[in-house]
């Protein structure tokens, strides 16, 4: 090392030893209020403004943790998976104690196929005793799986409602994956807890109206054809039930 690199070196690290407890107080109080403003931001719809208060948060203090995670989930958003998951994994380095971060990344490695990293993720948010919705949790794990692993996926899906029995989201991938297994009578069950009166998708109600026909109930297989048809007239289903005759 020559003189004039050392003596660069030590002045830099004058300067960041010569930081005052106040003056690091400030310095995260600018980050704070950088990413709040940037998330709020991001509510909007405004990505780029939002990206921009972000950065200056990272700017003010490059260890600030929430600055990062809000990042990931914008530039996760934009379809920029490269920052995406450097920003996830700097968030998690910096604090890796925060369960919403890890459920966040994990249904970003899910997308990626990344599904046995993912699952780890997901499987620490469950144990988190503070997390207030492992629901959530259990039903992403089991999303994750259930193409490579329908039985490990029904575990999941069914740890999600001992938690929380009306959890609509289990109770749909519950009916979609006996539905898949050709189990119609429990993918009726499943359909009728959920309650597609009360709200439904394209795709439950395509699933519903299958389910009756195979049931032998051609009357409700074409009340659920026609719901598809009149509450989702965009829908790729409503296309191919459009002049279903069961």
């Amino acid at each position: 090392m020559n003189v004039r690199i050392a003596v660069t070196l030590f002045c830099a690290a004058m300067l960041a030893a010569c930081v005052t407890p106040a003056q690091r107080a400030e310095q995260r109080n600018i980050a704070q209020i950088n990413t709040q403003l940037g998330v709020n931001y991001a509510r909007e719809g405004q990505y780029d403004r939002a990206i921009e208060k972000l950065q200056a948060a990272v700017r003010a203090r490059s260890d600030y943790a929430p600055a990062h995670s809000a990042l990931a989930v914008i530039y996760q958003s934009r379809r920029d998976t490269e920052a995406a998951e450097k920003e996830y994994r700097r968030a998690l380095a910096l604090d890796g104690s925060d369960p919403t971060v890890k459920n966040n990344f994990g249904v970003f490695l899910c997308e990626r196929g990344k599904n046995d990293e993912a699952r780890a993720y997901f499987m620490d948010v469950v144990k988190d005793v503070h997390y207030p919705a492992p629901q959530e949790a259990w039903t992403n794990a089991g999303i994750c799986v259930k193409k490579k692993n329908p039985q490990l996926a029904e575990h999941d899906f069914r740890e999600a409602l001992k938690i929380q029995p009306d959890y609509r989201d289990a109770l749909a991938q519950m009916a979609l994956l006996s539905f898949e297994q050709q189990d119609f009578l429990r993918t009726r069950a499943f359909l009728q807890r959920y309650d597609l009166k009360a709200s439904a998708t394209p795709e439950l109600l395509g699933v519903a109206a299958r389910t009756e026909y195979a049931l032998g109930n051609h009357e409700g297989a074409k009340e659920f054809a026609r719901r598809v048809v009149q509450e989702f007239p965009a829908s790729k289903e409503a296309e191919l039930f459009a002049d279903w005759q069961p």
